[in-house]
């Protein structure tokens, strides 16, 4: 009886000790969550008290806030977190837009549009997620992300519809259980928050439903901390925590109604109430819609060929051939229809150089310096930022990783040295070959008898030999 209670004692120890391995169960790979709170504007962590936002930023690297991309709405700046890619170059360049080439519009709305031939229509774009899957050796993704549903370069991911009415903590479960899945655990989860942008909208920026929300916002970051913990996670997932804009006040005050000033019968607009991008039906009318509209107070108003180049907003077919963008604050309504002044508070949309759209910016992981404060950057350096730290060869961008690169570890950044020996001792073996045949052409001459025609050697490797498109460039948009 006793050596029997002895053995059923052991078998429960080992069977709690594989419950506990299978528990912490995770991908050997460097793992990265990606995190976005929609419409979180950098200095709501100087305005209100939030603990846990405020544990990650001081224990982990911060940056004042990021710049993101004009025109600074949801859908062209998420595309942007995940592709490296400005909106002029990637195609998503409002939530609302036209395509004259696909003779189509895009509806955000409208869970149809999310296809390649609007999220592709540049063939180098390619998203952080396939990104990682693509490189092999076990790696895996999963996302739930605008466009995560499209299939690139072959590579199906693990997409998580969005739904509005999941709580938070039920998606942070979904992803926690990916992470340290049995077999074949995820190493890359990227999450998408529609808060506190929603409020924004409605309250705006300084409300006391704003307060409200963040501190809702701040108890659900709490508890996705703790799951990791919890799963031995925590200090093994490099976790960003970021925004595609940030939010400003609107008001009946600075509301501007289109159809009081020109006829918007002769063309059609799409974007947002910040921003605009207007195809004239009649090409002869450009010129007279330019004029009346820049008879507008607190707009810019732009042909195509005159927007900025800093804006990187115009070599794309799906930018009109106006555009207008409103003043900060105020908010362009096409024709004048009833408003509820009440629930419509606060907007975004407009350029990218104002505070007020900075999104914030917070990591913490192995991969990340403990506190440490970041210089401000842009947010397409955020794709190179993680293919390094993943591990995985970068796709063509528009960022830099050296922009980001001192925020890592040492341990982190000590592997461009074994990238930087890789290159050395690539360009040391074509020269080293060199000498050799040298060498041995040296010896045969001096060993071969006069009047014998000696071979020529013209299949030398030489950095001359080196295709331009090779890994081998200090191209700022390619991982080195």
């Amino acid at each position: 009886m006793y050596i029997t209670m002895i053995k059923l004692h052991r078998l429960f120890l080992m069977l709690v000790s594989v419950a506990i391995v299978k528990a912490h169960k995770h991908s050997d790979k460097p793992m990265v969550l990606l995190i976005s709170f929609d419409g979180f504007r950098w200095d709501y962590l100087l305005k209100h008290n939030l603990t846990n936002f405020d544990s990650l930023k001081k224990n982990g690297t911060h940056a004042e806030y990021i710049k993101n991309a004009f025109s600074t709405v949801t859908f062209p700046n998420h595309w942007t977190l995940v592709t490296g890619h400005y909106e002029e170059s990637h195609g998503i360049t409002q939530n609302m837009m036209f395509d004259p080439v696909l003779n189509k519009t895009f509806n955000y709305t409208h869970r149809d549009a999310f296809t390649i031939e609007w999220f592709g229509q540049n063939k180098l774009v390619e998203p952080i997620w396939t990104t990682n899957q693509k490189a092999g050796d076990g790696r895996q993704s999963a996302a739930e992300w605008l466009g995560s549903n499209i299939v690139f370069n072959d590579q199906k991911i693990i997409s998580i519809d969005y739904n509005h009415t999941k709580p938070n903590r039920k998606l942070i479960d979904e992803f926690v259980a990916l992470f340290t899945a049995e077999q074949n655990p995820i190493n890359f989860g990227a999450m998408y928050f529609d808060e506190p942008d929603h409020t924004g909208h409605l309250y705006g920026p300084y409300s006391k439903q704003m307060a409200t929300k963040l501190k809702e916002l701040d108890e659900d970051l709490g508890y996705l901390i703790n799951q990791l913990k919890s799963h031995h996670l925590f200090d093994k997932v490099n976790m960003i925590i970021t925004s595609d804009h940030g939010m400003e006040a609107i008001s009946e005050k600075t509301v501007i109604f289109l159809d009081e000033h020109v006829n918007t019968s002769l063309f059609d607009a799409y974007g947002s109430r910040a921003c605009y991008s207007i195809f004239v039906k009649n090409a002869s009318h450009t010129n007279f819609l330019v004029e009346e509209l820049r008879n507008i107070r607190n707009v810019d108003v732009y042909r195509k060929n005159e927007i900025p180049d800093k804006l990187r907003y115009k070599a794309n077919s799906r930018i009109g051939d106006i555009v207008i963008v409103a003043h900060l604050g105020y908010a362009i309504y096409l024709k004048k229809i009833p408003i509820d002044w009440n629930l419509t508070n606060g907007d975004h949309g407009y350029y990218n150089n104002e505070t007020s759209m900075f999104p914030i910016f917070i990591a913490n992981g192995p991969a990340f310096k403990k506190n440490y404060k970041a210089e401000v950057f842009n947010n397409v350096d955020l794709y190179p930022l993680m293919c390094f730290i993943l591990g995985v060869q970068a796709a063509f961008n528009n960022g830099s990783l050296e922009n980001v690169i001192t925020m890592l570890t040492f341990e982190v950044s000590k592997q461009s040295l074994g990238q930087s020996f890789i290159f050395v001792l690539l360009l040391l073996i074509p020269a080293a070959l060199m000498a050799m045949t040298g060498l041995f052409v040296y010896l045969t001459m001096k060993n071969t008898p006069r009047g014998v025609i000696m071979t020529e050697y013209d299949n030398i490797s030489t950095m001359n030999d080196i295709d331009d498109d090779q890994d081998v460039t200090n191209d700022r948009t390619r991982l080195i």
